[in-house]
């Protein structure tokens, strides 16, 4: 669809065209970048209701994205979203009361907006969740409920989760010691491109613990993951004299 197709339909007051203008402008996509446009495209769109609209716009002022930022506007407008059953603003709820400074921390009000999240299928706020249950933010700590969390996110793949899965399995922290299903778990977000996940199946190659000993696995593991960028697995090869 063309640029003119899109903004004509915008114009006419189309909500859905309205918040592709916004992002044409956010990002600068075949346009000069200005998120001040791209904020009152974003403001039609909410105006009439729409909840991506809403959500886009309410991440503009709590940045302060080419207009005043506003942390209480940013928040009222994702709570509208968030109860119209738009995922996006869950998540950001939830950060917002968990993450942003300017923000009085609120972990009842964050978990329940991730778990509002997760419910929804956001794997983000699912591995989150996992999170405040470790940790006990706000909560009593809950290993088992934290592990299915991040368990269900890795299977569902968000990779990340599996650093925090591995580290509950080798430690044993509330959960069965298990030092091959944190393998297991490092090797899906290994094969899913994950550089960290790549360094700790070199250390676990070279441990021999939850997988064979083996120097050519480990360097192989260690390679993959400096390829990536592992500053970290790159010392480590050149140690071993790789």
């Amino acid at each position: 669809m063309s640029f003119e197709t899109v903004l004509k339909a915008a114009q006419d007051g189309d909500a859905d065209a309205q918040v592709a203008m916004g992002y044409l402008f956010y990002r600068g996509d075949g346009v000069g970048q200005d998120r001040r446009e791209a904020a009152r495209w974003f403001g039609l769109a909410a105006d009439q209701g729409n909840a991506e609209g809403m959500c886009n716009l309410a991440y503009i002022k709590a940045h302060g994205y080419g207009v005043r930022g506003d942390l209480e506007g940013a928040i009222a407008l994702y709570e509208k979203s968030a109860e119209l059953g738009y995922p996006p603003a869950m998540f950001n709820l939830g950060f917002m009361y968990s993450d942003v400074e300017g923000v009085e921390q609120d972990w009842a009000k964050a978990r329940m907006w991730y778990s509002r999240a997760a419910e929804a299928g956001s794997l983000p706020a699912l591995y989150r969740l996992g999170v405040i249950m470790q940790e006990g933010r706000g909560c009593e700590r809950d290993p088992k409920g934290a592990l299915d969390c991040f368990s269900r996110a890795l299977d569902a793949g968000y990779p990340q989760a599996a650093l925090r899965m591995a580290s509950m399995l080798m430690s044993g922290d509330g959960v069965p010691r298990s030092p091959d299903r944190a393998a297991r778990a490092l090797s899906k977000a290994a094969d899913a491109g994950d550089p960290d996940a790549m360094l700790e199946l070199g250390r676990m190659s070279l441990s021999g613990e939850g997988m064979v000993k083996s120097e050519a696995n480990a360097v192989k593991w260690l390679k993959k993951a400096r390829a990536r960028g592992s500053a970290e697995a790159a010392e480590m090869l050149q140690q071993m004299g790789k």
